[in-house]
């Protein structure tokens, strides 16, 4: 069982930053396709900021809710372990991304425009929703031999 867990840590690294650094690419690739427009009114460039940044954070939320669920079914001697591979998956790409963040912009940046609890909330809630739903049936295999 030490072994399940040492795979568990080892997958959810390479799930959570390979999840990572796909968000970024793909960051970089929206802000290379739609460029920020310099003109004179302020409430487009707002606009436009806005629905990028939003753009990011529920593309973030999809990414890793999918790392979470292929992280789950890669690794799953039991349905406790891919769940909890799932989790694990999911607080790695967060704080991967909060790390990221925080040498780009600051302390004061991130406390001003995120919340440390609300971001790891978030994040097991949704890897534990997503690396469920990956092992719903060895779930109900498991209860049904007992």
């Amino acid at each position: 069982m030490n072994s399940s867990y040492k795979r568990l840590f080892r997958v959810a690294i390479i799930f959570g930053v390979v999840c990572f650094l796909v968000f970024w690419g793909l960051s970089v690739l929206s802000w290379r396709l739609f460029p920020e427009q310099h003109s004179t009114d302020e409430i487009m460039q707002q606009l436009h900021w806005t629905i990028h940044v939003v753009a990011e954070k529920v593309g973030g939320l999809v990414l890793m809710s999918l790392a979470a669920f292929l992280a789950a079914r890669s690794h799953r001697p039991t349905w406790k372990i891919g769940v909890s591979t799932a989790i694990a998956t999911a607080v790695t790409f967060q704080l991967v991304a909060i790390a990221i963040y925080l040498l780009r912009f600051g302390v004061t940046s991130y406390r001003t425009y995120n919340d440390f609890i609300y971001t790891m909330m978030s994040a097991v809630l949704l890897a534990w929703l997503f690396g469920f739903f990956a092992v719903w049936k060895q779930y109900r295999h498991e209860k049904s031999a007992t």
